[in-house]
């Protein structure tokens, strides 16, 4: 790798030259320098963040993320064909549709279908961008087989590894569409949305024999998943992949284009789900915010959520559900006239209303007037510990959202805890290392930066145990277990290995402390 450090890194190493080892905050320092001497280096800078250590992604769809020339590929082995007209995948094959299997010979065709499923290549209007992508999802769906599902997760976790990532949440629906057919059923149109009601059909909506044995099948599929993307990346092997060394948990997501009656439905699914699961840890709402039924249902369904959670909460013995919401991914060009309102409480209510802990995108922030407007907003968010997903590519293909039009420095300068994630990588043609480099190139962030949102990612993910922070967002001063010990250290002392073994969420910031500490003496050394 090309390094040509600046001035002031080549004296501060004949400084420590002299005086010894830097400490971490020298060396921090000295690797902030270098940064800045790649940014008229976009080669050796893209380098330097394929290697840098960066936590966890907790912003990740898989049916988006997978790798599209594994899809075609996939689609090809298990015998799909496609529509030249309009790209969409069947299987069994429908009449004038053309095999998949020809784009293993076929250029031509391979790169057609690669163009029409992601954005590969894609040029045109900010909108068309938009509804290209959305589109996409519906072409390869009948490639995205239940049998290819440990080939998916495999897939996604191997490009993690391979990016320096240690935690992945991953977003799917998990066959909430039955609880959300099941609730459908059972309002009727002279129902009042209000608490005793949503709660009286989410007994009704459990009780259903359907129900249960959804449950009960989909905890045993997700189980099956799991150790079969191990086995592929060959975890038990001599050989294992970089994925292996990944931890993963899981978000139940609802599909916000239904009706409320659904998408409760959809809920009380997830949050049953997650009793069963141990690596099903949140719920989220997906699926184009702007959508006729997501605006009109919108305050209804950040109630219900927020009256599920608070009956989760209150329930002895019963698992903790943590809520992570898209909100704000709105702009006014995707809405209409009637419905620009809607630019101006989404974040808000879906944090007031919904609880949520965290928000994906929030691209629309600066015009969420509603309430005591914005700054206040920002606040609230910082003093609740309410994390951002940031998804630097999504917002700008899909939102044009970029540069200083980018709300990033405004929950920056407040305090707001920001982390960079992926949206949809196979789609976007990405990974969590060019996030790292429009961090850097269109947002100006510095290392420092950089490995704030690293370790944001993993401080406020969901996974469970306590932090290795004595103070939540405070970087550098671990709990009194671990307190004496070099960061990152291994083997850690007594106190601290028992304290790690018996905390998921400091076993992995140890781990990224670690990594972090070797990368940095790579640099600097």
């Amino acid at each position: 790798m090309h390094r040509m450090l600046s001035t002031a890194v080549m004296s501060t190493l004949l400084l420590v030259g002299c005086g010894g080892d830097p400490s971490p905050e020298e060396r921090e320092d000295q690797v902030n320098d270098h940064v800045e001497s790649l940014r008229s280096d976009p080669a050796a800078l893209k380098t330097f963040l394929q290697d840098l250590p960066k936590g966890g992604d907790l912003h990740n769809h898989t049916s988006g993320s997978i790798t599209t020339e594994k899809l075609i590929q996939w689609g090809g082995e298990d015998g799909a064909c496609v529509n030249t007209t309009t790209y969409v995948a069947s299987n069994p094959c429908a009449p004038n549709t053309v095999p998949l299997s020809n784009a293993a010979n076929d250029r031509a065709f391979h790169d057609a279908v690669l163009g029409a499923w992601s954005m590969e290549g894609f040029s045109g209007p900010l909108l068309d961008a938009h509804q290209h992508f959305f589109d996409a999802f519906g072409k390869y769906g009948a490639v995205q087989l239940d049998s290819r599902s440990d080939d998916s997760y495999a897939d996604i976790l191997s490009k993690a590894g391979q990016n320096k990532q240690i935690y992945v949440e991953l977003m799917q629906g998990f066959g909430a569409g039955t609880g959300g057919g099941i609730a459908a059923g059972l309002f009727s149109p002279s129902d009042t949305w209000d608490a005793p009601t949503l709660l009286a059909k989410r007994q009704q909506i459990i009780d259903t024999p359907a129900f249960k044995t959804a449950i009960s099948n989909m905890a045993a599929s997700i189980a099956s998943t799991l150790s079969g993307a191990r086995q592929i990346l060959g975890c038990d092997t001599a050989a294992p992949d970089p994925g292996c060394d990944v931890e993963v948990r899981l978000i139940s997501s609802a599909n916000r284009t239904a009706t409320r009656e659904n998408v409760f439905g959809q809920w009380v699914y997830a949050f049953e789900l997650a009793q069963v699961v141990p690596q099903m840890v949140g719920i989220n709402l997906v699926s184009p915010e702007e959508n006729g039924n997501s605006l009109s249902y919108y305050n209804d369904e950040m109630f219900a959520l927020g009256t599920l959670d608070d009956f989760n909460d209150n329930q002895p013995g019963r698992k903790p559900v943590h809520i992570a919401l898209h909100a704000g991914e709105l702009i006014p060009q995707v809405l209409s006239t009637t419905s620009q309102d809607h630019l101006t409480f989404h974040i808000r209510n879906a944090v007031a209303m919904a609880h949520a802990e965290r928000i994906g995108h929030g691209v629309d922030v600066l015009g969420e007037t509603i309430g005591d407007g914005v700054d206040d907003l920002v606040r609230d968010m910082h003093d609740a510990g309410v994390t951002v997903e940031i998804c630097l590519t999504s917002n700008r293909v899909l939102l044009g959202a970029k540069g200083a039009a980018h709300p990033l420095s405004k929950y920056i300068e407040y305090g707001v805890p920001v982390t960079l994630a992926t949206d949809d990588q196979g789609i976007l043609r990405g990974t969590i290392s060019d996030e790292y480099f429009a961090a850097v190139t269109d947002q100006g962030l510095d290392y420092r930066r950089l490995k704030y949102m690293a370790r944001v990612s993993l401080e406020n993910a969901f996974v469970e145990g306590a932090s290795l922070w004595a103070q939540s967002e405070v970087y550098g001063k671990a709990v009194s277990a671990c307190a004496k010990d070099d960061l990152g250290a291994t083997p850690a002392s007594a106190d601290c290995e028992r304290f790690l073994s018996e905390n998921k969420r400091a076993s992995l910031q140890w781990k990224l402390e670690g990594q972090f500490a070797a990368f940095e003496d790579s640099i600097v050394k």
